[in-house]
């Protein structure tokens, strides 16, 4: 993975020097229609089968999320809501308006984690801003 280096202000201390971070430099980005091309290719399942079972696994992500379930996604993780709230001094004022910043969190297995140690790490020039030609995640 290519990585460029960034002059930033030390996070810890705003008045001290600034100081010299690793950034990640991403490559172009894989869209669904890549992906489904890429597990036909692989699979005896067409190109048409996969686009339409990713984009309902896409949309019913969020039915199952709201309705409070974690998501396990074999050994790639688990999908889950989780928020913020306002704290209150009596349990009763605690209510759903007190509840905000909602994130989807994703928890990492320790299998797809592993994929990852031997992880090589080159020094590029500059950071790019890179797309896929047109893809634009579709």
């Amino acid at each position: 993975m290519n990585y460029s280096v960034v002059k930033r202000a030390n996070p810890i201390n705003k008045e001290a020097a600034p100081l010299y971070y690793a950034q990640p430099v991403w490559g172009t980005e894989v869209g669904l229609r890549t992906i489904a091309q890429q597990i036909s290719k692989y699979s005896t399942l067409t190109l048409a089968d996969v686009s339409a079972v990713l984009a309902s696994f896409i949309e019913m992500l969020p039915v199952w999320l709201k309705e409070g379930h974690s998501i396990r996604l074999g050994d790639f993780g688990i999908l889950r809501l989780t928020f913020k709230s306002d704290g209150k001094e009596k349990e009763e004022d605690v209510t759903g308006n007190s509840i905000n910043h909602v994130r989807v969190v994703l928890r990492c297995c320790s299998e797809f984690k592993n994929e990852f140690n031997d992880l090589h790490f080159e020094k590029t020039a500059v950071a790019d801003k890179k797309t896929d030609g047109g893809n634009n995640g579709d």
